[in-house]
Order: C-alpha cells, then sequence, then structure tokens
C-alpha cells in the first residue's frame, strides 16, 4: 500500500511541476493594447495629443471656403514642457513654421502656413495644463456666430 500512495504522490507532483513549468514558459499571446492615434483637426494638419481632452462647450470649429477656423480649448494631466515641444514638433512636421515661441507659466507659440496662422497658448496649472489651439485665416476676418 505504501508503494501505491508513494506512486500516486509522485504522480501528482509531476502533473503540478508539469503545469507549472507551462505558466510563462513561452511569448504571451495576448496582444498588447495600441496606443490610440493623436487627433488631426483643422483640415488634419493640426495634431492634438490623445493625453489631451477636447472642452466641447468651450470650442468651435467652422469652416468657409475650404478653411477651417476656430478654437479647440483642450485639457489634460501632462506636462507643459512636453506639450509645448508636442506642439512645435509636430506642427512643424505638418509643414507650419513657428513665427514666435514664449515659455512661461502661460506659453504662446505662433505658427502660420500659407494662408493661415496657428496660435496656442498652454497655461500650467496645479493639477491639470490647459491649452487653447487657435486656427485663423491670414489677412481675413472670419466671424463666427455661435447657433441660438
Amino acid at each position: 500500500m505504501n508503494a501505491n500512495r508513494a506512486l500516486l504522490f509522485a504522480t501528482v507532483l509531476l502533473v503540478f511541476c508539469g503545469c507549472s513549468m507551462f505558466d510563462g514558459a513561452g511569448p504571451s499571446t495576448t496582444p498588447e493594447p495600441k496606443r490610440l492615434p493623436d487627433q488631426r483637426e483643422f483640415g488634419g494638419d493640426v495634431l492634438i495629443p490623445r493625453e489631451m481632452d477636447i472642452q466641447k462647450e468651450a470650442s468651435y470649429v467652422t469652416q468657409r471656403g475650404g478653411i477651417q477656423a476656430g478654437l479647440l480649448r483642450l485639457y489634460g494631466r501632462v506636462d507643459s514642457k512636453s506639450l509645448l515641444r508636442y506642439f512645435q514638433n509636430n506642427m512643424t512636421a505638418e509643414g507650419w513654421r513657428l513665427v514666435t515661441r514664449y515659455q512661461s507659466p502661460h506659453s504662446l507659440l505662433i505658427f502660420e502656413k500659407e494662408n493661415r496662422m496657428a496660435v496656442i497658448a498652454v497655461e500650467d496649472s496645479t493639477f491639470q495644463t490647459f491649452a487653447d489651439v487657435w486656427v485663423v485665416p491670414r489677412n481675413d476676418s472670419f466671424d463666427y456666430e455661435p447657433k441660438k
């Protein structure tokens, strides 16, 4: 009887040890979650980082003559210096030319491209960073009246 118990114990031990060897033995078959793409606005050449949310009730974008113009008010938990670098790198990559830059707790970037200007104001707050992204026609007026 002791031999049967020893054989049973050895079999159970081998099964448990064998199963534990397969845990994490090979590459994970669970795909890594894909990062969401950045959002393209104002006709596709202004990238908004996925970490920033658009405050819809304070934003408005309109179109006239094939040009989209308006304001996007953004907020998110990002570093303001990193956000300024993001806009500077991506705007120039999309063909915008940096006109001027002012960096402080209330920073400003101004870009131009063909017949448009983009003004990006970034405010660093205690818990969040806020950004206003304006895109307007150059040398033209563009009036917007909100719907009532």
